[in-house]
């Protein structure tokens, strides 16, 4: 298994695109004053076309062991689905060697900005990772997501088989980056999407994911973002749809409509995550995950043109900022989201040169 129904009308689909286009610079209040009748409209006409191929199912993504580099670009990079190379990393330094406990005793000193990307205004706060993993350890819920490990330690580089994912990697790309996810049991990351390919390694413990393909984006129905960085909505104070517990009641009734896919991930598995592929992530253990992201823009703009175009003209930060900042550090890119970033790199000067004083 591993594909989906394709189970909405084109001309839906173009539509849908307007709406997308006008919201983003318009502004979605706007456009609701000045089209709400035909919007309504077309989400009556869309739901009587859900109807008729009757409700989604969750189906397990393919797992593939030995899959050799050919059959993983011409099966699944080339279509834009996900697979499991299963055990793919199981040999790694990483996936041998990798705890808690090793990256506290190693690098528990470092000193790290924690970014709450699923609460209102991302909270965050200016921490170590040893107080994170003391945390974890203790049942705590920080969760330290985009741990840029090999940018501040190089030499982690020889844990990982770098031809391997190299070789795996789309050609004519932007940038690459390893981003480290830390977490606790029943931690969890919030339904979202992204522009940039992932091959995403589990390293310690086990991690659960389930996907909806960009194609259902209008069911998703993002609000509109001025950066590259899309959260699924949340509507009223019912907060976001939670795929893991599924409550299709108003205003997520056309989400039972969707096929997802579902991967439960284990130390040495290797999860192909193509762009703007929506995603919720749940930690069924302590968990320690690295994802190896690039950006490839012709193959990203073929997966969704829309969004791709839309992240283009990206403001919050800018699309060339937000890349500059990715590559030292996302959380960097979420606080520039939200104006704390200059306070944040303000206070980090201070702090600097107090203790050279």
């Amino acid at each position: 298994m591993g594909d989906f129904r394709r189970n909405i009308k084109t001309s839906q689909r173009i539509e849908y695109g307007f709406y997308q286009i006008l919201d983003q610079f318009i502004g979605r209040k706007r456009v609701f004053k000045l089209l709400g009748k035909r919007r309504k409209k077309f989400y009556k006409n869309l739901t009587e076309t859900l109807k008729k191929s009757g409700e989604g199912k969750i189906i397990p993504i393919q797992r593939r062991a030995n899959l050799s580099k050919e059959e993983f670009i011409n099966e699944y990079v080339k279509k834009g689905i996900p697979v499991v190379l299963e055990g793919a990393a199981k040999d790694w330094d990483c996936v041998k060697k990798w705890s808690l406990e090793y990256f506290k005793d190693l690098h528990g000193d470092d000193k790290i900005v924690r970014v709450e990307v699923d609460k209102p205004g991302y909270p965050y706060e200016e921490t170590t990772l040893g107080n994170v993993i003391d945390n974890i350890r203790s049942g705590g819920s920080k969760y330290y997501r985009f741990y840029p490990l090999l940018d501040r330690h190089p030499e982690h580089l020889k844990d990982f088989d770098y031809k391997w994912l190299r070789e795996r990697r789309n050609p004519r790309t932007w940038f690459e980056a390893f981003q480290v996810f830390i977490g606790g049991k029943g931690s969890v990351t919030d339904l979202h999407n992204a522009n940039q390919c992932n091959l995403f390694v589990q390293v310690y413990g086990e991690k659960e994911w389930i996907l909806y393909s960009q194609y259902h984006t209008m069911i998703i129905d993002p609000d509109p973002v001025r950066n590259v960085y899309r959260n699924g909505p949340k509507r009223n104070d019912i907060g976001q749809f939670d795929p893991f517990n599924p409550d299709y009641e108003k205003p997520y009734s056309l989400y039972k409509y969707i096929d997802g896919l579902s991967v439960h991930l284990h130390p040495g598995d290797v999860l192909w995550n193509p762009p703007f592929y929506w995603h919720c992530v749940r930690n069924n253990t302590d968990s320690i995950g690295v994802g190896y992201r690039w950006l490839p823009p012709l193959y990203s703009f073929k997966i969704a043109p829309l969004y791709m175009f839309l992240d283009m003209l990206a403001t919050n930060p800018p699309f060339w900022k937000s890349y500059s900042l990715y590559k030292k550090d996302i959380n960097l890119v979420h606080l520039a989201e939200y104006g704390n970033l200059d306070k944040y790199l303000k206070d980090k000067a201070e702090q600097e040169a107090a203790q050279k004083s």
